[in-house]
C-alpha cells in the first residue's frame, strides 16, 4: 500500500521518510535512546517495513565512525541527507517521479519504491571496488596547477581522497576523521606553519562557508588592471565549473584561527569525499 502519492514533493518524501525512519531507530535503540552499531545492523533482521532503514543508519554511523548516536541526532542527519538526495534526483520541478526515484542513492532507492507501493526496479550498481575518485584527482589537480590562494601568504592546493560516505552529510567531523592523517602529513608543504600549529586536532574553530560564494568571491575579486590579477581570476573561474562537474554536496569548511586550513570539499559521483585543502592566514 503506497504512503506517499504519485510524484510526491520533495517535502512530502522527505517528512514522511524521515518519519518512519525516526519511528524505525527510535524502537531499536530501545531506552537509552542512542542507537548502536549492533543495535543498527539487528535491525535489518526485523520483519515488516522497518528493515529497510538499517542500511541507512549504519552508513552514518560508519561514515562518522561514531560508536552510537542518539535518535535526534541520527534523525536530523538523515532528513538533510535526504531531502539533498530527492533535491537533485527530482530536478526543477521539485517532485519525485518514478523515474526520479530511481536515480536516488541505493540506500534511500528501494525505501522511495516501497513508500510508493511499487516494486524496486532493476539496479544497476557500481561495480565493487570501483570508483571515480581517480578521474576526480586527475580533473581538480589539472584545475589547480600552479594556482595559489592568496590571503596574508600564499598558499598551495592539494587534492585529499577520502573514503565512502554511504550517503552520509558532509560534517566537520567527517572531514576530522577521513581527512586529519593527510592534512598533517602533507600542510607544511601547502602553507608555512608553525610545527605546533600543524595538527588539524588543535584547530578547534571551525567555520562553514557556502561553497558556490567562496568560489565566485575568489574569481571576481580581482584587479581589472592588473592582468595577473584577471587571469587569477578566470583560473578561480575555472576551478568553480570543475569542483561543480566533479563534486556534488560541496562546502567549505575554515578549521583555526590565524593560520587556517581551508577545505573545499564534496561528494564524488560513486559517494565517496574528495577536498582540496588549502590555507589562509587572517591576522
Amino acid at each position: 500500500m503506497a504512503r506517499i502519492p504519485n510524484t510526491p514533493s520533495v517535502r512530502v518524501f522527505t517528512e514522511t521518510w524521515t518519519a518512519d525512519f525516526k519511528e524505525a531507530v527510535k524502537k531499536a535503540a530501545g531506552k537509552d535512546g542512542r542507537l548502536t552499531m549492533s543495535e543498527a545492523k539487528k535491525l535489518a533482521a526485523v520483519p515488516g517495513a522497518d528493515k529497510m532503514f538499517a542500511d541507512n543508519a549504519v552508513n552514518y554511523l560508519k561514515a562518522t565512525g561514531k560508536q552510537s548516536v542518539s535518535v535526534e541526532v541520527l534523525a536530523t542527519s538523515a532528513r538533510a541527507y535526504a531531502q539533498r538526495a530527492a533535491q537533485v534526483a527530482a530536478g526543477p520541478d521539485g517532485r519525485v517521479s518514478l523515474a526520479d526515484g530511481a536515480k536516488l542513492p541505493a540506500d534511500l532507492k528501494e525505501d522511495f519504491f516501497l513508500l510508493r507501493g511499487k516494486p524496486v526496479p532493476g539496479a544497476t550498481p557500481v561495480t565493487p571496488g570501483s570508483s571515480v575518485l581517480p578521474a576526480v584527482k586527475t580533473a581538480l589537480e589539472a584545475a589547480t596547477a600552479d594556482l595559489w590562494m592568496t590571503s596574508e601568504t600564499d598558499a598551495k592546493f592539494k587534492f585529499l581522497a577520502g573514503t565512502q560516505l554511504n550517503g552520509a552529510a558532509i560534517t566537520p567531523d567527517v572531514v576530522r576523521a577521513q581527512l586529519s592523517a593527510q592534512h598533517d602529513a602533507i600542510f607544511a608543504d601547502v602553507m608555512w606553519v608553525d610545527p605546533a600549529d600543524l595538527p588539524l586536532a588543535t584547530r578547534t574553530q571551525v567555520e562553514e562557508r557556502n561553497a558556490g560564494d567562496f568560489l565566485e568571491n575568489l574569481a571576481t575579486n580581482v584587479d581589472p588592471n592588473d592582468p595577473d590579477s584577471v587571469a587569477q581570476g578566470q583560473r578561480f573561474a575555472a576551478l568553480k565549473r570543475t569542483v561543480a562537474s566533479q563534486l556534488t554536496d560541496v562546502k567549505v569548511f575554515r578549521f583555526g584561527e590565524v593560520n587556517i586550513s581551508t577545505f573545499i570539499v564534496g561528494r564524488t559521483k560513486t559517494g565517496e569525499l574528495a577536498a582540496l585543502l588549502t590555507g589562509q592566514v587572517e591576522t
